[in-house]
C-alpha cells in the first residue's frame, strides 16, 4: 500500500513539473524563432531539454507503474530504472557530443 501510495505522489509531483518544464520549454521555443531575448531563451530552451525529457519519463513511467496491481514486481521497477537510466544517458550523450546550431 505504501508503495502504491509513493508511486501515486511521484506521479502527482511530475505533472505538476511536467506541465510546468513544459510550458517554459515551449515558450522559449516561440521566443527564440521569433528572435526575441535571443541569448536569454537560448540558453534557457537548451538547459531545458534533458529536464523535461526526464520529469516526462518520470511521469509515463509512474503512470504505468500505478496502472499495476497492488502487488507490485521488483523486475518491472529495475526495467524502468534501467530504461530510465538508458534514456538519460543518451540525452547526455547528444547534448555534449552533437553540435547545436546556433541561431544569430
Amino acid at each position: 500500500m505504501a508503495a502504491s501510495k509513493t508511486a501515486e505522489n511521484i506521479k502527482k509531483v511530475s505533472l505538476i513539473l511536467f506541465i510546468v518544464l513544459g510550458l517554459t520549454h515551449i515558450l522559449t521555443g516561440f521566443l527564440m524563432s521569433s528572435k526575441i531575448g535571443l541569448p536569454y531563451t537560448f540558453i534557457v530552451n537548451h538547459v531545458m531539454d534533458i529536464p523535461f525529457a526526464m520529469i516526462a519519463l518520470i511521469y509515463g513511467l509512474s503512470s504505468i507503474k500505478t496502472g499495476f496491481k497492488e502487488g507490485g514486481n521488483k523486475i518491472i521497477d529495475i526495467l524502468f530504472i534501467i530504461l530510465a537510466l538508458l534514456i538519460f544517458a543518451g540525452l547526455v550523450y547528444i547534448n555534449v557530443f552533437v553540435p547545436d546550431k546556433i541561431i544569430v
